[in-house]
C-alpha cells in the first residue's frame, strides 16, 4: 500500500500547475527551480530548505520519496549537471518547470534524466 503524505498547500494541485503553465517561456526563474515550485503551490516565504539537495535529503529522511511514474502534480526530483533539480509532473511522462540553462518549459522527464524520484508536493517548512 502506497503511503502518501497529507498535502494541504495554499494553492491546490491544478491551480499550481496552471500557475506554472502560465509562465512557460519565462527566463525569470532560471536557477530557481525550488523557489518556482514553492511559489507555484502558494508559499510566498522560504521553503525552509537551502536548495533541492537539502529538500531531497529531508524528504528521504522522512520516507517521503517514491520511485516510478510520478502522478500528476507530484514534485519530481532529478539529477542533472551535477545537482538536483525539481519540476512538477503533468502526467504521461511530461514535467513543467525551469530547466537547466533555459526558461520554464514542458519537457519529457526521460529527456532530462534517467535518475529521478518523486514526492507529493509538500513544503512542511514553507510559509
Amino acid at each position: 500500500m502506497e503511503r502518501r503524505f497529507h498535502v494541504g498547500n495554499p494553492r491546490g494541485t491544478e491551480a499550481a500547475l496552471d500557475w506554472q503553465l502560465e509562465r512557460v517561456g519565462s527566463t525569470a526563474w532560471q536557477d530557481w527551480p525550488l523557489k518556482f515550485q514553492r511559489m507555484a503551490f502558494g508559499y510566498a516565504q522560504d521553503s525552509g530548505w537551502q536548495d533541492a539537495d537539502d529538500a531531497v535529503r529531508w524528504l528521504d529522511h522522512h520516507s517521503l520519496l517514491h520511485e516510478g511514474t510520478a502522478p500528476r502534480g507530484a514534485l519530481v526530483w532529478y539529477q542533472a549537471a551535477d545537482r538536483i533539480r525539481v519540476v512538477s509532473a503533468l502526467g504521461s511522462g511530461q514535467v513543467v518547470g525551469p530547466l537547466i540553462g533555459g526558461p520554464v518549459a514542458i519537457a519529457m522527464l526521460a529527456d532530462l534524466s534517467t535518475d529521478w524520484v518523486w514526492s507529493d508536493p509538500v513544503f512542511p517548512l514553507g510559509q
